[in-house]
């Protein structure tokens, strides 16, 4: 009986032994929560969703699907074709016809820098609420992505690199388009500026170094920051120089306006956030881009319909002088 005891005691010893390991090895595969290291003067990115922490395995499963050509129908366009890094995550076209048949779309490419902090709805219309939601509007649609939704996850399990992954980043090797989102919405968020030391961007303008101290502006920058602060500065605020509200503008919509700054008229079906709310005062009212980098993320407005800055100075009753050092300011962030 006492052997029995023993042989009993030993193996629930080893049992237990073995239990305990595979919890500490379970803890040990906790993955890593992806720090936001910003200066002083930024404000923290909005908390994301309980559901998907920004962590470092997310971001790298995240920043391999942005960049893959398999999540298009002919496999040939990733997110990365119209957000290009290299181009600020524009593509510097006034609508973009990078996508599946060619044909331009609709509304001009936003940048995605600093789109964490768009919490008022994604699109610039706001039609899209969250990061995690943002994926299957480009991926679905035919003038776009043009994917399968459907056939997507498992086109991916197929690829022996990215089962592995998503359970690295989410503890399940069964991909799903949930999954999918979740990661790209992670990797989305890293995407700063000012970059932070754990990022792998060089985001860092002329108006980071003045506030980090590192340099001062010209005598003619500052007159421009006077200048920024009387006539912009109520809709783009520093530091992400923009309230993420929508606010109406638009052009002469009856006539077709042929200069080197105005390209087309409005699509006469363009609603704007109207599309969304339903609201009629809502009409052509458009989401505020941010100024970050806005040297770099040409052609402006909804439409793409204005290459140039100078459009934005007319009507202000600004000297030549004036809108040369507002320009030169407008260059620094």
């Amino acid at each position: 009986m006492n052997r029995i005891r023993h042989n009993f005691a030993s193996w629930s010893f080893f049992i237990i032994s073995i239990l305990l390991f595979i919890s500490c090895k379970t803890k040990d595969k906790t993955n890593e929560k992806y720090s936001f290291i910003l200066p002083s003067y930024m404000p923290s990115p909005p908390k994301e969703p309980s559901h998907n922490p920004t962590t470092k395995e997310g971001v790298i499963l995240g920043k391999m699907l942005f960049f893959d050509t398999k999540l298009s129908k002919n496999n040939t366009i990733s997110c990365a074709t119209c957000h290009n890094p290299k181009l600020y995550f524009t593509d510097n076209l006034d609508r973009s016809n990078l996508g599946a048949t060619g044909k331009k779309l609709n509304r001009n490419t936003p940048t995605l820098i600093n789109v964490a902090y768009a919490e008022n709805g994604l699109f610039l219309d706001g039609g899209i609420k969250n990061l995690e939601s943002l994926p299957a509007a480009p991926l679905n649609h035919p003038d776009e992505m043009a994917m399968d939704l459907k056939k997507l996850p498992f086109l991916l399990q197929k690829d022996r690199k990215y089962p592995a992954l998503f359970k690295n980043a989410f503890g399940n090797d069964t991909i799903t388009n949930a999954l999918i989102f979740r990661a790209l919405a992670q990797y989305q968020r890293t995407i700063i500026s000012p970059s932070h030391p754990n990022s792998e961007f060089h985001f860092m303008t002329q108006w980071d170094s003045v506030q980090q101290n590192k340099t001062t502006f010209s005598k003619s920058e500052v007159k421009g920051q006077k200048l920024f602060e009387i006539h912009c500065n109520s809709c783009h605020t520093a530091p992400l120089f923009s309230d993420y509200k929508f606010h109406f503008f638009h052009l002469d919509s009856t006539t077709r306006k042929e200069t080197n700054s105005i390209k087309h008229s409005i699509d006469k079906n363009e609603l704007g956030r109207q599309r969304i709310t339903q609201n009629p005062n809502d009409y052509l009212k458009f989401k505020t881009p941010t100024l970050r980098h806005i040297s770099k993320t040409f052609p402006y407005l909804h439409d793409g319909s204005i290459d140039n800055l100078n459009y934005f100075l007319e009507g202000n009753n600004l000297s030549n002088e004036e809108k040369r050092s507002l320009l030169e300011f407008l260059d620094c962030l």
